[in-house]
Formats: structure tokens, sequence, C-alpha cells
């Protein structure tokens, strides 16, 4: 068995060889097809300093709330003395709070956005390969679900509602991480996270890269109008912009920009999913929220015309794959750490 002191540090490690075995054959296919790759994008340092920053004040907020909890019950206490009653104290609260963890959590979800920012660099292989294109395989997805996106374009859509859930999908993916660590309670619920994330992006983004789909709102921008203005049609712009440039010119605009450039499978959903799954893993109940907000964003992504609805489809069943391979490359790994982990 492991000691409890090193399974942060192996779990790191494990990340980090998951990562290097990734980036050695993105690097290969890189070479055959004379693309640019690099280890290090010009907004990593933000992208780790914005994961930092938002876990740290999620931790330091849930924190500081639980001390004032335990100090006001212990004066209470002092002050209204009842014998018999449960003490609540700074020293109890101990065991839900998100520092009382440990330090390996926190650097096991920045390393895990560290490696999904490489990805980008499959993007690149994307925009060499396929060069301007912007339909590419569009017409087989419209051709199926054609008739059913031309009925939800003619609805009423509040867009600005739309948009705020999202954009909002990686902000709400770091809270969800926080809250999972407190579940958790550990590192080894972490790890299955973090390597199910990375497995998904990875996979899913060489899957657009042999299968690329830009849209609906990309290949029928004309029934797309109520977009405009809105920032999911800024941000289209910018993901044409980069898909108009060549793939050194786009490397220069940052790993962020680099992101969906392929829409099947839908990673946005995936992840969203992924996360969901193991949220229920440490608390069942926490499907009761998680699973609407699953299917709102798998909506949201039709509704703005990022997606298909068999992106979706794809996205979670690519998901379930990536939970399962991580099940299987961890299988025994920390099995004796005491976690709290049983379902309410």
């Amino acid at each position: 068995m492991i000691p409890a002191k090193n399974r942060g540090l192996q779990a790191i490690l494990i990340i980090f060889s998951t990562y290097a075995v990734a980036m050695l054959f993105t690097y290969i296919v890189a070479i055959l097809v004379d693309a640019p790759f690099t280890l290090w994008f010009k907004d990593t340092p933000l992208i780790l300093l914005a994961t930092l920053i938002f876990i740290v004040v999620f931790g330091i907020v849930w924190d500081g709330l639980l001390i004032s909890v335990g100090l006001t019950c212990q004066t209470w206490r002092r002050w209204n003395p009842s014998p018999g009653s449960v003490l609540v104290s700074v020293e109890s609260m101990r065991r839900i709070r998100f520092f009382s963890c440990g330090l390996s959590p926190l650097l096991m979800i920045a390393a895990t956005a560290f490696v999904i920012l490489g990805t980008s660099n499959i993007t690149l292989l994307s925009l060499k390969l396929l060069g301007t294109a912007t339909h590419w395989r569009d017409a087989f997805f419209w051709g199926m679900e054609g008739s059913i996106i031309e009925r939800l374009t003619q609805l009423p859509v509040r867009v600005a509602a739309w948009d705020k859930l999202y954009h909002s999908a990686w902000g709400i993916e770091l809270f969800a991480a926080f809250v999972l660590v407190l579940l958790g309670r550990g590192p080894r619920i972490i790890l299955h996270f973090c390597l199910s994330l990375i497995l998904l992006f990875y996979v899913g983004r060489f899957i657009g890269l042999v299968n690329p789909v830009m849209g609906p709102a990309f290949f029928r921008p004309e029934l797309f109008g109520y977009l405009d203005g809105s920032a999911t049609n800024t941000a289209m712009q910018l993901v044409s912009g980069v898909m108009s440039q060549s793939p050194e010119q786009a490397m220069e605009r940052g790993g962020v920009l680099l992101g969906g450039v392929s829409a099947m499978p839908s990673l946005h959903v995936a992840m969203v999913a992924v996360t969901s799954y193991w949220l229920a893993a440490a608390k069942r109940w926490t499907m009761y929220i998680t699973v609407p907000w699953v299917l709102l964003v798998w909506t949201s992504t039709v509704v703005l015309g990022w997606h298909y609805i068999l992106d979706g489809a794809g996205g979670i069943a690519l998901g379930a794959a990536c939970i399962w391979s991580a099940h299987r490359v961890l299988r025994g790994w920390g099995k004796g750490e005491q976690t709290r982990n049983t379902s309410n």
C-alpha cells in the first residue's frame, strides 16, 4: 500500500506521465505533417494562474465560513453552557475544510489544466491538414438533423441566458472540481477525475481531426441571425479568425483560442458529463444538480449553434469510454485510502 503522504506526489507523476505520452505522440504526428508544436503557449501562465486563483478563492471563502461558524458556536457555548449538547468548534470543522485536504488536489487540478491546454497542438494539426475549410463533414450531420435545427431556430430564444450558461462552463467546472475535492477527501477520486478529463480532451481532439465538423451556426449562419451581438457571435468570429490563419499564425494567438474548432464529439458536453459522474461517485445526491446541468449545457450547445444534437451524444459516449479507461488504468490505485465517498 502506498503511504498516504506519498499518494499526492504519485498522482501528480501519473498525470505528467500521461501528458508525456500524449505529447510525444502529438509531436511525432506534427513532425510527420510538418505542423508547428509547442509545450508552452503564450497564455499558459494566465490559464495556470486563473485556475489556481479560482480554486484558492473558493477554498478561502469556504474555510473562512466554516471557521466563522466554529468560532460563533464556541462563543455561544461559553455564554450558554448546555450539558450534553454536541460542540461545534473550529477543530470539528476541520474534517470538511478545503485546505485540510492538503496541497496535492490543488496541484493536480492545476496540472490537469496545463495538460489539457497542450491539446491545442492537435488543433494546429487540424489547421495544417484541413486548411481553411469551414464546412468539413457538416453536410452529413445537417442531413440528419437539419429539419429539427431549423424548427429550433424559429422558436423565441433568450440568447443572453443560454450565452451565460454555455460560456460559464469552465468557471462552473472549476467550482465542481473544488466541490469534488471537498467530497472526495483525498487524491484517489481527484486523480480518476483528472485522468478522465485528460483522456477525454486528447482522444476527443484527435477524433475531431479525422472527423472534422464545424457546427450548424458555421454551416448555415443565416439561420442564426438571433446570435448577432451576443457573446457567442463574438466567440465564433474569433474561432473563424483562427481558422483563416496558418498554423504558425494561429499559435501566436495562444492556446485558448485553439480550443473549440471541431464540433464532433462535443467536448463541452463531455466535460460536464464526466464531472457529473465523478461528483456522483463521491456523493450520489449530487446527480439531482448535475444531471440537469449536463442536459442544459447540451441544449445550449445546440440552441447557440455550436453543436449538432449528435455531437452531445458523441461527447457523452466518449466521456463514458474515458471514465472506463481511467478506472482500468488506475485499477486498485489508492484503494486503501480512507475516504467518505459512500453515498447518501
